[in-house]
């Protein structure tokens, strides 16, 4: 995958949390994602694609319980979160994915590419697969936080027209 791919969504990712959750998140070491590798545990995954004339792309944002649960009450009113995750909580990690990719966006249309963004699909559960629709490597990036962990996966594929 391009650095100049990935480079704008791990910004776009430190910059969501930092202003909008007031949560500084620490990046761990990227590694390639093995096939068919699950998601362990009790967690929650904001899924989107780009697709645009130069490739496509495929964001994916797993949340932990507690981390989740952490960024929901720093964003939301105080009484409104509870201790498991719910119909809001399923939102706003809908919206997370949104702004994330929203601001990856941006910054890679100003260096060409130029994309449409899919709603985002959720998927919550233990022990599940995220399955992205690209041809291409997905780069896993950890982080951590106070309280509980999250990771981003993200490809890129270009298509055969950028390859002249």
């Amino acid at each position: 995958m391009k650095v100049n791919f990935i480079n704008p969504v791990l910004k776009s990712t430190l910059i969501v949390f930092s202003t909008m959750a007031h949560i500084e998140p620490q990046v761990g070491s990227p590694e390639v994602k093995k096939n068919l590798q699950s998601v362990q545990g009790k967690n929650i995954t904001g899924l989107m694609d780009m697709v645009g004339a130069k490739g496509k792309a495929s964001i994916a944002l797993t949340f932990s319980e507690s981390a989740i649960l952490l960024v929901a009450k720093n964003m939301m009113p105080p009484d409104s979160v509870g201790t498991a995750i719910d119909g809001m909580v399923i939102d706003l990690v809908g919206e997370l994915a949104n702004m994330v990719l929203g601001g990856a966006k941006s910054e890679l249309e100003n260096e060409g590419y130029l994309f449409k963004l899919s709603l985002p699909t959720i998927i919550f559960g233990s022990d599940y697969l995220i399955t992205h629709k690209t041809n291409t490597p997905i780069i896993r990036l950890p982080f951590t936080m106070p309280v509980g962990e999250f990771f981003l996966e993200a490809g890129y594929e270009e298509t055969n027209s950028q390859k002249e």
